[in-house]
This record gives structure tokens, C-alpha cells and sequence, in this order.
């Protein structure tokens, strides 16, 4: 059943591309990224389920450049919980391979993955919706300083997390 799950997610994920762009080269790349998805989920390996999510990201990028349409911020959440989805769901199916798994187990997983996807999805919703308010009377001179204020931001909090994990590690190894 969850390889199942992760087949459907990288149906999806080769799908929404061709959706977006329907020319022959982005089908194929959706194509060999649907493959290697196939042989990763088929035999629980993680690399070419990895592999393939980066096709699939590739993919995804491009048709959406070359669409050259509108900015979508609740495609592009909901196409980057598929591929955490697929990933996980894969993880999650050899971490219970060959081991007898009731369906609560599956159905806790299932809720708690709804409960980040909806998160997700509304903390996007929100953060166009500031962003929006915030730009129109913003001058277009200082939107290069909030860029660049954002990103500081981000590789911060990043900073922050690797140094905690590295720490908690370094102390749990004692």
C-alpha cells in the first residue's frame, strides 16, 4: 500500500510538468524521472528515488521557465510536498519492509503528513498575501535590501539548525 502511495506521487510529480508545458523534451525527462522512480520503489532503493525527484524538480523548473506564465506560489508548495511525500513514503516503506504493520500506523502517518501539507500550504497562502501588502507601497529601490536581508535571514536560521544538530550529536556521542 505505501508503495502504492509513492507511485502515485511520482505520477504526479511526472505529470504536473507535461500539464505545464506540453512539448516532446519535457514528456521525456518526465519520463526517465518516472523510471527511475519505478525502479526505486520497485526495489526500496533510495537513490533513484532520489535521483528521480531531482529529475523531477529539474523538470519542473524548466517547463515552468520556458511557460514563461504567471507566478503560481500554491503549485509550486503543492509540487514540493510530492516530492517530500514520494520520499517519505518510500523511506517509510523499507523502514516497514518484510515487518507486519496495522493500518493506525499507516493512517498516523497519513494524518500527520495532511496536517504539514495544509500547514504548508497556508503558511505560503499567508506569506504571498504579506508580501503583497508589504510591496505595493514598499519604493522598488529597497526590495534588492530586503532580498538580500531575506536570504541573510534564511542561511542564518539554517547556520543555526546545523550547528544545533552537530552539537546534539557531538554530546549524544559521549
Amino acid at each position: 500500500m505505501i508503495r502504492l502511495l509513492a507511485a502515485a506521487f511520482a505520477v504526479v510529480l511526472s505529470a504536473a510538468p507535461v500539464l505545464i508545458m506540453p512539448v516532446p523534451a519535457v514528456a521525456v525527462i518526465a519520463l526517465v524521472g518516472l523510471l527511475l522512480a519505478t525502479v526505486g520503489v520497485a526495489a526500496l532503493w533510495r537513490w533513484p528515488v532520489t535521483a528521480a525527484a531531482c529529475v523531477f524538480l529539474a523538470d519542473y523548473a524548466a517547463s515552468l521557465w520556458v511557460a514563461a506564465g504567471p507566478m503560481n506560489v500554491a503549485g509550486a508548495a503543492g509540487f514540493g510536498l510530492a516530492l517530500l511525500f514520494m520520499l517519505e513514503s518510500v523511506d517509510l516503506a523499507r523502514r516497514v519492509r518484510r515487518a507486519a504493520v496495522e493500518g493506525a500506523v499507516i493512517g498516523s502517518h497519513l494524518g500527520r503528513w495532511s496536517g504539514f501539507g495544509a500547514a504548508t500550504l497556508l503558511a505560503a497562502a499567508l506569506a504571498v498575501a504579506l508580501a503583497s501588502a508589504l510591496a505595493t507601497p514598499m519604493p522598488s529601490a529597497i526590495a534588492p535590501l530586503l532580498a538580500a536581508g531575506g536570504a541573510l535571514g534564511v542561511m542564518t536560521t539554517i547556520a543555526v539548525i546545523f550547528t544545533r544538530v552537530a552539537s546534539s550529536r557531538r554530546s549524544a556521542g559521549r
